[in-house]
């Protein structure tokens, strides 16, 4: 069985690093860990430390480093770029698209996206991205940005190779399996004629990976794991 894994951002110091706040009650409470049971500590930016459980306090645990791994962040393959959404969709897609081992997410603000977003959806999000980390087994976790305009993800897309625009409209097309991919997931209640013209024009290609109308973050997640399964 593997070790269980725990997030710090903390240091490590003179081998030994510690696991605080939140990560110590769920080791302490609710795993029941004790002296020297085998752990593994990411920081979510490339690091993994494994060792063992030297000491456990009422504000730390301290745990002796006997292996250090770091990987560079690989180059982002899979981008999804879906609306907005309120914010128990929005969270449950954020939490399973990470999970899922999205490279980049860029939300959407579009004609017919009826959410907001503040500066405590984006700290939600980013934790929710570190804590994917315990499932999928990265080691870095997935780029989450502020909401966009359609004009900004256009922009950004300019140099990816293959521009899908999820579309019910859309044709069942071959997609590539090689070089990176963004997806664009439309809005409840569809593009506006506009907006699905300014992604045709900017060189997304309209496909339909289903029937049936499928909610946002379904599409999301089915969209991902088609591109995850031709590219891995």
């Amino acid at each position: 069985m593997r070790p269980r894994r725990f997030y710090s951002d903390i240091k490590p110091d003179s081998g030994h690093i510690e696991i605080v706040s939140e990560e110590l009650s769920h080791l302490r409470r609710v795993l029941r860990s004790k002296q020297g049971d085998p752990v593994e500590i990411f920081n979510g930016k490339g690091k993994l430390f494994s060792g063992k459980i030297e000491s456990i306090e009422s504000s730390k645990a301290v745990i002796k480093i006997d292996k250090e791994i770091e990987k560079e962040r690989p180059p982002a393959n899979i981008m999804i770029a879906p609306s907005l959404l309120k914010k128990k969709p929005m969270n449950l897609m954020i939490e399973k698209l990470t999970e899922m081992g999205v490279d980049e997410i860029h939300p959407v603000i579009f004609s017919r996206t009826e959410a907001s977003f503040n500066k405590t959806s984006m700290k939600k999000w980013e934790r929710l991205a570190v804590e994917s980390l315990k499932v999928n087994d990265n080691l870095w976790a997935s780029r989450i940005y502020p909401p966009c305009t359609i004009e900004e993800i256009i922009n950004r897309s300019g140099n990816i190779k293959n521009k899908i625009l999820l579309d019910i409209e859309g044709k069942r097309v071959p997609i590539e399996n090689k070089g990176p991919s963004i997806c664009i997931v439309g809005p409840p209640g569809d593009f506006t004629i506009e907006e699905r013209e300014m992604f045709i024009r900017s060189g997304f290609i309209p496909v339909n990976i289903n029937e049936s109308v499928m909610k946002v973050e379904t599409a999301a997640f089915s969209a991902v794991s088609i591109l995850k399964y031709l590219t891995r």
